[in-house]
């Protein structure tokens, strides 16, 4: 309803209904004291918008109490840690969670991340939080008087925010991703709107400590100008976090770790723990702790869920308790497109390699992040006498990786001839390739070629696609002595092969 050609009290009146809700909803956001428990109340709660853009996303994070910053590979950290889309590099995912609030109150979270061109990953995020229309808008005309002393009943509002993120993670390095994300925010009350932008700053950190693997996170979450509505403007609700997480090797299990500080509230602790009693199924738990005390009893700052997963389909259930405001239930449903490859048996009937040796190549596996699916390691194996002298990779593996497989060596059999490109005469061959888990993307390689063999212009590196080869990129990256040394990136496969151009 609006307020042009009204007395200035009514528009003191409509001001208050406009900002009286949006508190409200910032109100049971938040999680304010109950009047029946003793827990001391921040100076300044409740005054930020967007209140929403705390609630969280995803079922797998909210079961974990929210300890989500330091959990790389993630496809909702667009949400949580922008650095986390580093881990996604090779592979698609669309995600969406349901979160059925207390009070009515509901949100839904709609999110998508693509493999950038070149390094890192992409993701965007759409989170819509809503009210039902059952709000009591009231003018205040005609209150006053003996008989009417409270303003009837106009007609009924509600109330949404909404909020777009576009977000971009990569590796700096092996041990370092930083990522960002903009946020488009609009928060709208009855017939008021009003329109803002923020951004989003994560780091990981992966660092080894006594022998265990661990992530290191950091986040900024809500840098920007605040929201105006009708003549106010209301901070955004920055918050500073950090974290750690510890992946289990021996049982696949993630403990993880935080510290969170919003502007308008006191810190709070979390730790979020999953573990997985099946290669499919995981149960996972969290806990909350605000300082000077949960604002709604010490039960409100527990979670619990579970998740099931399929190769490409997992599904989560996330449960959150609020006293005496109810409960909350979370969904969340994510679909997978990725790059993931098995080798598969060789055909007995086609001889791999002849008249070679065996080659065993030894790795170290580093863990990037883990999901009910398994862990993703990145593994570099190297062996000094191969013909191939290292192999770059990612794999899912569910446990711990291997560290060591090996490499058969020698000249092509007969049926390995067929399909070769015209001009091309292989020199050698490497296959059987038996790589742990599923491999994630391409391959890097480090190979030699001999010097009396061939010359940088005249080698090629293959790989055996079906009855065909193909020809992969390669470039030179030295020499020494009898040797040019090359490195190449091909997709997984049962055969290798070092060619030698004759003519074009």
């Amino acid at each position: 309803m609006k307020s042009n050609g009204r007395p200035d009290v009514l528009k003191n009146i409509l001001v208050w209904k406009k900002q009286g809700v949006l508190v409200l909803l910032a109100v049971l956001v938040q999680l304010p004291a109950a009047a029946s428990y003793a827990a001391r109340i921040y100076p300044s709660a409740g005054t930020t918008s967007a209140a929403f853009l705390k609630l969280g996303a995803g079922a797998r994070a909210s079961a974990m109490g929210g300890a989500f910053t330091a959990v790389p590979g993630d496809p909702y950290a667009v949400y949580w840690n922008p650095a986390g889309l580093a881990y996604l590099e090779d592979e698609r995912n669309i995600s969406f969670f349901h979160n059925e609030y207390f009070q009515g109150l509901g949100q839904e979270f709609l999110s998508y991340t693509v493999p950038a061109r070149g390094k890192g990953a992409w993701g965007l995020g759409l989170d819509y939080f809503y009210t039902a229309k059952d709000l009591e808008r009231r003018s205040g005309l005609n209150e006053g008087g003996d008989l009417v002393t409270v303003s009837p009943v106009e007609g009924k509002f509600g109330a949404y925010d909404l909020a777009f993120s576009a977000a971009y993670g990569r590796e700096l390095r092996r041990d370092l991703a930083l990522g960002a994300a903009m946020k488009v925010i609009r928060q709208s009350i009855d017939d008021e709107s009003g329109v803002t932008a923020a951004l989003d700053l994560g780091l990981l950190r992966s660092f080894n400590w006594r022998g265990s693997g661990y992530t290191a996170g950091l986040t900024v979450q809500n840098l920007g100008p605040g929201i105006k509505l009708i003549s106010r403007s209301y901070a955004l609700p920055l918050t500073f976090k950090a974290g750690l997480s510890r992946r289990l090797a021996e049982t696949g299990g993630l403990i993880s770790l935080e510290a969170d500080k919003p502007i308008d509230n006191y810190p709070s602790f979390i730790l979020g723990v999953e573990y997985p009693l099946t290669d499919r199924l995981a149960l996972r738990s969290g806990y909350r702790y605000r300082l000077y005390g949960n604002e709604l009893g010490a039960w409100s700052g527990f979670s619990a869920g579970a998740g099931v997963a399929f190769d490409r389909l997992s599904f989560d259930y996330a449960f959150t308790p609020f006293g005496a405001l109810g409960n909350s239930h979370r969904f969340s449903i994510n679909l997978r497109f990725g790059a993931a490859a098995k080798a598969g048996p060789r055909a007995a009937a086609a001889p791999a390699v002849t008249g070679g040796a065996v080659f065993r190549f030894s790795s170290s596996p580093r863990a990037l992040s883990m999901s009910p699916r398994g862990v993703k390691y990145e593994i570099k194996a190297f062996s000094p006498d191969c013909g191939i002298s290292s192999i770059t990779f990612r794999t899912l593996v569910r446990g711990e990786a291997a560290a060591e497989f090996s490499l058969a060596e020698g000249a092509a059999g007969t049926d390995l001839l067929i399909g070769l490109p015209q001009g091309v005469l292989p020199l050698k061959v490497w296959g059987p390739v038996s790589l742990p888990g599923e491999a994630h993307g391409e391959i890097s390689f480090e190979f030699k070629a001999a010097r009396s063999s061939a010359g940088p212009g005249q080698t090629v590196f293959l790989y055996r696609d079906g009855n065909s080869w193909k020809e992969a990129s390669a470039a030179l990256s030295g020499e020494n002595g009898d040797f040019y040394f090359f490195s190449a990136r091909a997709p997984l496969s049962l055969y290798y092969a070092l060619g030698l151009r004759t003519r074009d």
